[in-house]
């Protein structure tokens, strides 16, 4: 079970940092040593995450109350999205509040289902592979469920990793864009840090817990980004939303605001090098975060250890 859960999300994260090498590659090479650097401190926060992984016994009724929050939660967020056409950001934020303040004991599987349910219709074939990947994101979250304990991103990793199984046993395709959002990378930087510095705030210094935090920030990012950025307001309020689940992590794992402020600043980048990949997936925000805030760790980790043999 530790390594099942724990391989998925990593392999997962790798194939990430993959195509983000892949996008450097052509034209900026000189953020290649900072995407490698980055990717190294990934690695060395999740052996760091594994070895202390402690495995939790859970009955059988948890088993099922996880898969079916996370499915109730990817359906909902889906038919919100698409039948009442409010969009996957807006729709995600409304089912996170509502849980957060109706369901609470399961808002968090059903926050994960809510970016499940966050695939472009694209994607889909049919109404039944919405459901299957909802179940596959809800045997995930059980299998993980003990490891990388309390790191923002983490949901809606779970939840992409559901869509790429997806897309790789079923005839489900992702779909293939070409944006180019480099020429503001600097706003998408700067909305980042914001985002999950308010998050933050809002969960851990005002008490209001990681999943209404989230879903304030994004429907906050829906709402009011298209009455200030017209034309840049859909990949923007994107980048709020991402930089929300940067925020949602606990303070055991970023201790203070210049800790989120690093981990919004490397979510920001891994954004504007990702835009093209794995389009249409949901989960793709979160695994964003889950890169950065990990890869956050790693760098003050080894800041520690630094300073400790210099001392030593």
């Amino acid at each position: 079970m530790k390594w099942i859960g724990f391989s998925i999300l990593v392999f997962m994260t790798l194939l990430l940092f993959g195509h983000t090498l892949f996008s450097a590659f052509y034209g900026d090479f000189y953020i290649i040593p900072v995407i490698f650097f980055i990717a190294f401190c990934f690695l060395i926060a999740s052996i760091k995450a594994f070895r202390e992984t402690v495995i939790t016994k859970a009955r059988m009724r948890v088993f099922f109350g996880t898969v079916f929050a996370v499915t109730m939660g990817t359906l909902s967020t889906y038919l919100i999205s698409v039948y009442f056409n409010l969009g996957a950001i807006l729709a995600a934020a409304l089912v996170g509040i509502i849980a957060a303040m109706i369901i609470s004991d399961y808002a968090v599987e059903i926050y994960c289902g809510a970016f499940v349910g966050m695939v472009s219709p694209e994607v889909l074939h049919d109404l039944s592979h919405i459901v299957l990947a909802g179940l596959l994101a809800g045997l995930i979250f059980y299998l993980s469920r003990d490891t990388f304990e309390g790191y923002g991103g983490k949901l809606g990793t779970i939840a992409f990793s559901s869509w790429i199984i997806m897309t790789t046993i079923s005839k489900c395709e992702l779909i293939e864009e070409l944006n180019e959002i480099r020429h503001f990378g600097t706003s998408i930087v700067i909305y980042s840090i914001g985002a999950a510095i308010i998050t933050y705030v809002l969960s851990i210094r005002l008490k209001n817990g990681p999943v209404l935090a989230s879903g304030i920030v994004s429907l906050a990012g829906a709402l009011l980004l298209p009455t200030i950025h017209s034309d840049k307001a859909a990949t923007l309020a994107a980048v709020v939303m991402a930089a929300s689940f940067v925020g949602m992590s606990s303070q055991k794992r970023l201790k203070n605001e210049l800790q989120v402020l690093l981990s919004g600043i490397i979510m920001g980048i891994l954004f504007v090098y990702n835009v093209n990949h794995f389009c249409g997936a949901g989960g793709k925000l979160g695994i964003l975060a889950f890169a950065s805030v990990v890869s956050a760790n790693g760098i003050f980790f080894l800041i520690k250890q630094i300073a400790y043999r210099s001392t030593h």
